[in-house]
């Protein structure tokens, strides 16, 4: 294994809470991408939208993954193109989204936000300043862990899908060719860092959805 391919392990166990779009909007949303030219491999499968997360052990949660069925709509008029990149919730002429993971992220008007902010309290609520010492606690729209900003989004696109620039126009067929995104399945996965010294994918702690 090369050196670039090794990292630090996590010094705390890591939360994530997670919400799964369902299989029908996910073969949607791939069919619209495919229609517009994009290859097929450059869609991301497996897309869910992050509720919460944590670097740290929270009280009542046990390691693995606890799984609910969960169904949420959330309205795609009220969504928003935007790049994964710092300055990437707004067009950047140094920003390439060819070159970036693009998705969307809900707006504070859309439908779903009430359902995903109460999940998100569930969390919150879990937060005690023993394990999160002096750090201010996260609510509906400020994290503890990670960005200091909450923004709801969905991952759509992996680097290398050959969209263009201005992502104005896909984002505006999107909205008027899909109505509704539907989430269907929520875990709140809980790990452990291994002991080996390197970081195990995310991906080895879930089942496909």
């Amino acid at each position: 294994m090369s050196s670039k391919s090794k990292r630090r392990p996590p010094k705390h166990p890591a939360i994530f809470a997670m919400l799964w779009v369902c299989r029908r909007s996910v073969a949607e949303i791939t069919e619209f991408f495919v229609s517009k030219g994009i290859p097929e491999d450059s869609i991301e499968p497996r897309m869910h939208l992050t509720v919460y997360r944590a670097d740290c052990l929270l009280p009542g949660l046990r390691v693995g993954t606890q799984t609910r069925r969960e169904r949420i709509e959330a309205a795609v008029e009220e969504t928003r193109f935007m790049v994964f990149a710092p300055g990437g919730i707004v067009a950047q002429p140094h920003i390439d989204p060819a070159k970036k993971s693009v998705g969307i992220r809900l707006t504070r008007r859309n439908q779903s936000i009430e359902a995903i902010q109460a999940l998100r309290g569930q969390m919150c609520d879990l937060e005690t300043s023993e394990v999160i010492g002096d750090r201010q606690p996260s609510t509906a729209w400020k994290s503890c862990f990670g960005p200091r900003q909450y923004l709801p989004h969905v991952l759509l696109l992996r680097p290398g899908s050959g969209v263009d620039r201005d992502l104005t126009p896909l984002g505006t067929s999107f909205r008027a060719q899909i109505r509704t995104i539907e989430f269907d399945r929520y875990d709140v996965i809980t790990r452990e860092p291994p002991g080996d010294g390197l970081r195990t994918p995310l991906s080895a702690y879930f089942d496909s959805p």
